[in-house]
């Protein structure tokens, strides 16, 4: 057949060449399951087929020439040119591009995504390193953009880690929807052989089948659900990234060497661009959802999959531009130097008058006359205006007193900055944890289909304890 030049241009070459950089794996991992499933069936030629995938997949899949219209059917004309039309054939019984697709689909989006997690999560390691580097450092923050209150870095750092944390629980939420395999849909009313979908899915390693079969091949909020995880990733980014290009621009914070840049024309600056540059990355986070938003409207409830690249460039785009700013994020700050005494230039007594408040009302003046007392004694909080002795006032207004009456959950204190880094290395610890065990049962099952048959009744790919020697990668 020969396909009109537009369409070959705009649909056909672009998917098949998207396929074949990123996809062919997961297509090859797919058909050997359910190649698998189907021997297990007893269907005829079946165990061939599974026996040719596994020897094709170590060839390179043709360019895009024109003469098959996807990497499916060049994967099938591989088959039949090389093990007969028989075996070729064995694989589709019961087999539809919609679920196959959308299993493939699934599967790069679940991979890219764990790659991802274990950026974030070590990115969330640098920033409670450097809490821990700088314990009760003073840093005066703002509200509205004006000084307000005195913290620590640490306290700080603390904040950002907890609202990076709540990001990892976003991502893995949309990973879990993610993660299900439609395999075994077919058309979208079910293959009409007794396929075993919960085992397809646990031999690629998914977390289990998409239940509905129709669902499994119109669904099209797991992508919709990541892009949003992806949008908020890029937000939390974009505030701690605003931040330290402030204490940058202030001479505060420094980033290494090989991460700025000079000017062309004024040799006194260098400049911070690998923050410029993370943000812009996390800046095009914000927007991803809205193709797939698009994409999701008005479309009828049956069959999403002839959106393919549709559905896969905004969230391939995505994923890479949040790999971006967190790896760029992560090098600013574990090369970056913080400077104590520029953090603090922003401090005057001014960002303490609420703790002269809260002094006098302590010792009996109501709380709307001990405002206007304050505000009365600014700039500066002169002590005769407040009606209170100097000597009181300065010890009252100490910083380590200051943060010493702050022992609250959460709070600046001392003990509670401690408590806080305890928790929050147990959180990561766990999230660790969980990523690693993800990660086994996507590897493992991998190895299962690319080298090993199982026998009747064994359930390989299923079991994660089977993997020996192998150590969890973060």
């Amino acid at each position: 057949m020969r396909w009109h030049g537009v369409f070959r241009r705009f649909v056909l070459a672009r998917q098949y060449r998207f396929a074949r950089e990123a996809l062919v794996p997961h297509f090859f991992d797919a058909l050997t399951a359910y190649a698998l499933e189907l021997a297990r069936l007893g269907l005829p030629r079946a165990r061939e087929a599974v026996a040719a995938l596994r020897e094709l997949r170590t060839l390179p899949l043709p360019s895009f020439t024109g003469e098959v219209e996807d990497v499916f059917f060049s994967i099938q004309a591989q088959l039949a040119e090389h093990w007969g039309e028989e075996v070729a054939g064995a694989v589709r019984r019961g087999l539809s591009r919609n679920d196959l697709d959308l299993t493939v689909f699934r599967a790069y989006l679940r991979d890219r995504t764990l790659a991802l997690l274990g950026d974030l999560l070590r990115l969330r390691q640098v920033v409670l390193r450097q809490a821990e580097r700088h314990r009760g450092v003073v840093v005066v923050l703002s509200t509205h953009h004006r000084p307000a209150q005195p913290s620590t870095l640490d306290h700080y750092l603390l904040g950002v880690e907890a609202l990076l944390a709540r990001d990892t629980e976003r991502l893995f939420r949309a990973l879990s929807n993610v993660n299900r395999s439609p395999l075994g849909a077919s058309a979208l009313a079910g293959s009409p052989y007794p396929v075993d979908r919960e085992r397809l899915a646990r031999l690629l390693g998914f977390e289990g089948p998409v239940e509905n079969t129709l669902d499994a091949v119109a669904a099209g909020d797991y992508a919709l659900e990541l892009a949003f995880a992806l949008g908020g990733l890029g937000a939390s980014l974009s505030r701690l990234l605003t931040d330290l290009l402030s204490w940058a621009g202030r001479e505060a914070f420094g980033v290494g060497e090989g991460l700025s840049q000079g000017s062309s024309f004024m040799p006194q600056k260098q400049n911070p661009v690998v923050l410029e540059h993370a943000r812009v990355y996390a800046g095009r986070l914000l927007g991803g959802h809205a193709p797939l938003a698009f994409l999701n409207h008005n479309t009828p409830f049956t069959d999403l999959n002839d959106h393919s690249t549709g559905v896969l460039e905004p969230l391939a785009e995505g994923l890479f531009a949040a790999e971006g700013a967190l790896a760029l994020t992560r090098v600013a700050l574990e090369e970056g130097v913080f400077f104590p005494e520029r953090l603090l230039a922003e401090f005057s007594p001014e960002v303490l008058a609420s703790e002269a408040v809260d002094l006098l009302v302590r010792k009996g003046v109501p709380l709307p006359e001990a405002y206007r007392r304050v505000r009365a004694a600014l700039p500066g909080l002169r002590p005769e205006l407040l009606g209170v002795e100097r000597e009181e006032l300065l010890a009252w207004m100490d910083l380590q007193a200051f943060f010493a009456r702050r022992e609250v959950l959460g709070g600046v204190g001392p003990k509670a900055r401690a408590e806080a880094l305890s928790r929050a290395k147990k959180r990561l610890k766990r999230d660790r944890e969980a990523l690693a065990s993800l990660r086994a049962r996507v590897r493992l099952s991998r190895r299962w289909l690319q080298h090993l048959e199982p026998e009747e009744g064994e359930e390989g790919a299923e079991e994660e304890g089977q993997v020996e020697g192998e150590e969890h990668q973060e």
